[in-house]
C-alpha cells in the first residue's frame, strides 16, 4: 500500500474520532441543559405548592 493511502486512512480515522467526540460533547451539553431546565421547573412547582394563599 502506498504511503499516501496509509496517511489518508489515518487522517480519516482521526477525523472520525474528532467528529464522534464533537457529537458526544454536544449530546452531553444538551442533556445537561435539559437536566437544568427540569430542576428549575421542579423548584418553581415546589414554590407554588408551598405558597400560602388565603
Amino acid at each position: 500500500m502506498p504511503t499516501s493511502l496509509i496517511s489518508r486512512a489515518n487522517g480519516q480515522a482521526l477525523l472520525e474520532y474528532v467528529v464522534a467526540t464533537g457529537v458526544f460533547l454536544a449530546a452531553t451539553a444538551i442533556l445537561a441543559l435539559l437536566v437544568y431546565a427540569f430542576k428549575e421547573q421542579g423548584g418553581r412547582m415546589l414554590e407554588l405548592i408551598a405558597a400560602d394563599f388565603p
